[in-house]
């Protein structure tokens, strides 16, 4: 069946930011803090950078990114299911059948590749390979070069913690204050909350497959909500994610050429004056569009909103909207960020215009090489990116690196050796994504296709 590229665009898009996002998570917040905060917050002395302006600070945005993941991996999951449930023919048994072997499939896709990385990475930070020195509370406390036993039993209760997809102890899907997230591989808090929102995309499928659609599309919305009314934001983005796929395949389905009209007449009078010029009106400024492009920006006005656990001001008046069981701090910006995101892909998914930049070949590849992009660039950071930065600092100042906080102070070879090193490391990153992807991802998904064959009748 027929590829939305867009779509695998737009998950390119969304792990390179979130790369670029993590590019600052060992530098001092005293130098790169400014990047999540608002350009309006307080003081502003310390503000009033164009990058915190919306749309730019979107790059230092990752968990408006992850959001956006969400949203994308309900559509994707979703839609091949949905064209085969359209198809008369497999109703009884090939759509039952591609259901169950997405769901068996599913847990292989996510795990088997999450679980490669955390050994390989563990592997090397026991081998000293890393340029970083943990604190003492990370990775339970193992050191380089020491107890290769431990380290292999922390790798598996890693693999444990991964698997649980429930909300006890610790609520999988936040973020902050976590002990579990000091880790090497810290991006992998995602992949329980990526599979939970999978089995929730299936369960709700296999449910409303023989329903109508409107009450099918009343039922996914009501649902949707009521995630997002308990601050389950995953979940939310998720549903909405087959909402968008379900307009999706009624669009397809819809005969070609044919147009709604608001006002009808006969065809023997002519229409009224202002009907006429209220037609003219709308075809000169095209007021059909104005509905996508309301959507657009207002998406991304909620995918900018910055900071993990408060309101910039200017969101504050979204407190009036909160639901009395956000307890979270974190709830109410993820949610928000859930429905920027709905609204940006639906947007996207009106207009060519938006849509046309995505389907280039340079995207298309950055969307191929999107997971794999996003398990290893922790590992490329750790590995090279004291040493690139440190050579370039050295090549434009001669001069060791004397620290960020120092080194800031130096305007020009500071930027040179920052960007410098995001721009060799995301050239490393996108070869080691392909290695990964050929040699990790593709046999993965050959191990899932013969277990399924395996376990199947």
């Amino acid at each position: 069946m027929e590829r939305i590229l867009w779509l695998d665009s737009l998950r390119g898009i969304a792990s390179a930011l979130v790369v670029i996002h993590h590019s600052k998570s060992s530098e001092p917040k005293s130098i790169v803090g400014f990047l999540t905060r608002s350009y309006w917050d307080e003081p502003a002395e310390e503000n009033h950078r164009l990058i915190q302006l919306p749309p730019f600070r979107l790059l230092f945005n990752g968990p408006s990114m992850v959001a956006l993941f969400m949203v994308i991996s309900g559509y994707a999951i979703s839609l091949p299911l949905l064209r085969c449930r359209e198809d008369i023919g497999a109703r009884n048994s090939g759509f039952f059948r591609r259901l169950c072997s997405a769901a068996t499939r599913r847990i292989f896709r996510i795990y088997l590749p999450s679980v490669a990385i955390l050994f390989l990475s563990q592997l090397l930070y026991f081998c000293n390979a890393f340029q970083w020195k943990p604190a003492d509370d990370w990775l339970g406390g193992l050191k380089p070069l020491t107890a290769p036993w431990a380290h292999i039993q922390y790798v598996l209760s890693r693999i444990v913690h991964l698997l649980d997809i429930s909300n006890h102890q610790v609520d999988i899907n936040f973020d902050r204050n976590r002990p579990d997230m000091r880790t090497i591989n810290y991006q992998l808090w995602t992949m329980p909350v990526e599979f939970r929102g999978s089995c929730a995309v299936y369960l709700l499928i296999l449910t409303f497959s023989f329903w109508r659609p409107q009450p099918r599309y009343l039922a996914l919305a009501g649902v949707a909500m009521y995630w997002f009314y308990m601050g389950h934001w995953d979940l939310f983005a998720f549903v909405a994610g087959i909402l968008l796929a379900e307009r999706h395949v009624a669009s397809e389905s819809e005969p070609e050429g044919e147009v709604a009209l608001s006002y009808s007449c006969s065809p023997f009078e002519s229409p009224k004056p202002i009907i006429k010029a209220w037609n003219k009106f709308r075809e000169n400024i095209h007021l059909e569009q104005v509905p996508t492009v309301v959507s657009f920006m207002l998406g991304m006005y909620f995918l900018c909103m910055c900071g993990a656990d408060r309101l910039a001001r200017e969101y504050r008046w979204l407190a009036v909207a909160r639901s009395a069981e956000w307890d979270n701090a974190e709830m109410m910006p993820r949610c928000w960020r859930s429905v920027g995101a709905v609204l940006t892909i639906y947007a996207i998914s009106k207009s060519a215009l938006l849509q046309r930049p995505l389907n280039s070949r340079p995207l298309q590849y950055l969307g191929k090489i999107s997971f794999p992009l996003y398990l290893v660039h922790p590992t490329v950071y750790l590995l090279l990116k004291r040493p690139v930065r440190d050579f370039l600092w050295w090549a434009v100042a001669r001069t060791s690196y004397p620290g960020t906080i120092e080194a800031s102070k130096h305007a020009l070879p500071f930027y040179i050796a920052w960007i410098g090193t995001l721009l060799v490391l995301g050239v490393v990153m996108v070869i080691a994504s392909e290695v990964w992807n050929r040699f990790v991802d593709l046999k993965c998904l050959g191990l899932a296709r013969r277990f399924e064959k395996w376990v199947s009748f």
